[in-house]
């Protein structure tokens, strides 16, 4: 284990997307378990193999206490994912309706169609930013219409998540997550006098998909619909765009044939990692290397690491679109894997898909703005200024 403590702060919002990258890099490569002093301590894990273990063992390393560090008293447990066995099946079940395989294939003429609204308030202009303008609010209009938000108010809901998660580990907090609740209360409140045919009126009445669920459970689900689905989908799409414009060719082979769109979406997803760290507390002693990982203790894994560890992934800096043995944890791995990964790949394939056939000539218009870690864990971007020749209006 290495004795110098680590002097990156995954809370530290000013550090530029290159110093983060830089710190996973220099943990990973200087041994197995790197220690920070910093919320009250804990370890970091950043090397594939390592990482993907804890990911595979939910009983040596509990999710149950939160996935944050540190751990945020205000914010009640979000389903699935802060939750062990049994209660993390349950959940999981509830999520699951509309994030199945299945469930995503029948939606995607709603995603296609949401899309296709958003390219058209920008296609006629000849100018965009995609990350306003395309990839944040997608993801946000989409699972508002799975839960049974209009659109205005989805679109809403996005700056309220967005404010959310950037104020994680400040004293900005309280505030934002009081105007979360005070959002989703009123959703609920509305549904129990109005009640529709949707997920919002089944958590207003208390029991969805089979379970009874209280206040908690119900801003649980949202926060796990609202936020959870839509920062990691918006950085995802946004780096997918990115890397499609900027690497030699790939925009015009895309064009010209879509069968290499899978890889490309799963390497871009690779060097992307829209949220790169997650929380565990080991519940038994834990070797990892020469170092014991001692019961009670927490640790960060480290996945935008392990996602570049170069004993897993060959020349793993460079953009592959040919690599085919890619067994990245963007999505996490084993019981805890993303409920949500089958959507997400749906709006990246779609949204990309949509912007080549109607917008060919797409090309950058000045420098991507990324950020550095926002609320301990998202990198995503800013600013993706295009160019294009606009699109005749019909």
């Amino acid at each position: 284990m290495s004795t110098t403590p680590a002097a990156f702060d995954h809370l530290d919002g000013t550090l530029p997307a290159t110093e983060v990258r830089r710190a996973h890099a220099e943990m990973r490569e200087r041994c197995p378990v790197v220690h920070s002093d910093r919320h009250g301590g804990f370890d970091y894990l950043t090397r594939y193999e390592n990482v993907r273990s804890a990911l595979n063992d939910p009983v040596a390393f509990s999710s149950a206490d939160g996935v944050k560090i540190p751990a945020n008293p205000l914010l009640p447990p979000v389903p699935a994912l802060e939750f062990d066995e049994p209660e993390h099946a349950e959940w999981r079940r509830v999520l699951d309706g509309p994030l199945t395989p299945r469930a995503v294939r029948a939606f995607e003429p709603v995603i296609a169609e949401v899309v296709d609204l958003l390219i058209d308030a920008f296609a006629g202009s000849g100018k965009a930013d995609l990350v306003d303008q395309l990839a944040e609010p997608l993801p946000a209009i989409v699972i508002g219409r799975m839960i049974g938000l209009e659109q205005p108010e989805a679109v809403r809901a996005r700056g309220i998540a967005a404010a959310l998660y950037a104020a994680m580990g400040t004293a900005e907090f309280p505030a934002r997550y009081a105007e979360f609740h005070d959002t989703t209360q009123r959703w609920l409140a509305d549904r129990r006098e109005h009640p529709r045919d949707d997920m919002l009126t089944q958590m207003a009445k208390g029991v969805v998909e089979g379970r009874t669920i209280d206040e908690a459970g119900a801003t649980g689900l949202l926060l796990a619909y609202i936020v959870g689905g839509h920062h990691s989908t918006g950085s995802a799409l946004g780096g997918l765009i990115r890397h499609v414009l900027t690497l030699p060719g790939l925009r015009d082979e895309l064009i010209a044939d879509r069968k290499g769109l899978p890889r490309v979406i799963e390497e871009s997803l690779r060097l992307t990692t829209p949220l790169q760290l997650f929380a565990r507390t080991v519940r038994c002693p834990v070797q990892v290397g020469d170092h014991e990982l001692a019961e009670g203790g927490r640790v960060l894994l480290d996945l935008a690491a392990a996602n570049r560890d170069p004993r897993e992934f060959s020349d793993p800096e460079t953009f592959d679109r040919a690599r085919t043995r890619n067994r990245h944890v963007t999505f996490g791995s084993g019981s805890h894997v993303c409920q949500g990964q089958h959507l997400a790949r749906a709006e990246l394939r779609i949204a990309l898909g949509r912007l080549l056939d109607r917008i060919p000539d797409l090309r950058l218009d000045g420098d991507p703005v990324e950020s550095g870690l926002v609320g301990g864990s998202l990198m995503t971007h800013y600013a993706l200024p295009v160019a294009f020749t606009p699109e005749d209006s019909p």
